[in-house]
């Protein structure tokens, strides 16, 4: 059984956002250089981004309830589906901690979030502070969340090649 149409849409639009965002702030903090042109640019395409998907995750979570998940096949084991349901909650809390410390971030040092060109309203004052906290909670949750999206990808790829046909949990998702 497959997961709903929007269940499907939503998860592959926000693979593909989570990783441009991920793929951009990699760049920005380790190859952009401080003088580049459009640095500015690149900032405010991975906020809009950050927003996108932040606001994506709540229409997710709605989704999700609304539409549930189909049974994972009772061929695979207890403690696979246990892990993966641990996997798929810690996913869903980093996709609202990474883009909100995001935001909280920028207003912390005094800079709005911004969508597309408009700023979006400043949630908190500057506090330095508390943009340094939040710097490291957005640099830290981002790579967890790297990390669980290479176990969840490589769990994928397990059922669907090493495991028996009935296993292939990708199917679910195309």
């Amino acid at each position: 059984m497959k997961y709903p149409l929007p269940s499907r849409i939503l998860h592959w639009l926000m693979a593909a956002i989570i990783l441009t965002l991920l793929g951009l702030g990699i760049y920005m903090s380790e190859f952009l250089p401080k003088d580049a042109p459009n640095r500015m640019e690149i900032y405010n395409l991975h906020k809009s981004l950050g927003a996108m998907a932040l606001v994506l995750i709540f229409f997710r979570i709605i989704n999700r309830l609304i539409n549930k998940a189909p049974a994972l096949p009772q061929s695979i084991s207890k403690l696979e589906i246990t892990l993966a349901h641990l996997c798929h909650f810690a996913l869903y809390f980093l996709m609202i901690l990474t883009p909100l410390s995001g935001y909280l971030m920028s207003n912390s040092f005094g800079y709005p979030a911004v969508f597309f060109g408009y700023e979006l309203p400043f949630l908190i004052e500057k506090n330095l502070e508390l943009g340094k906290f939040f710097s490291e909670t957005h640099e830290l949750s981002a790579y967890i969340l790297l990390g669980l999206i290479t176990i969840h990808v490589s769990a994928v790829i397990k059922h669907r090649f090493f495991d028996k046909p009935e296993n292939d949990v990708l199917k679910r998702m195309i």
